[in-house]
């Protein structure tokens, strides 16, 4: 990683694009794929290889009984 730069208050939108731009150029490609990607373990989307569904209506019925309320999608229609 390049050196770190402190700046006192506010810097322009272009400033802060230019220093976003410059930060991500100094790192090398698996420094960039490393940060880029989160590893997550979600129990119940995980927990088969693969899931088919005949339907949208299955699929939404399955995903509002299976998916927690933090990660469920508003599928009541």
């Amino acid at each position: 990683m390049g050196k770190t730069i402190y700046r006192i208050g506010r810097i322009s939108e272009e400033e802060q694009l230019i220093f976003d731009f410059s930060d991500g150029l100094s790192r090398t490609v698996y420094e960039r794929i490393r940060l880029g990607f989160l590893p997550m373990k979600l129990p119940v989307i995980d927990e088969a290889p693969y899931r088919i569904f005949v339907t949208t209506k299955e699929y939404r019925k399955w995903a509002n009984e299976k998916y927690t309320r933090m990660v469920r999608l508003p599928f009541e229609r």
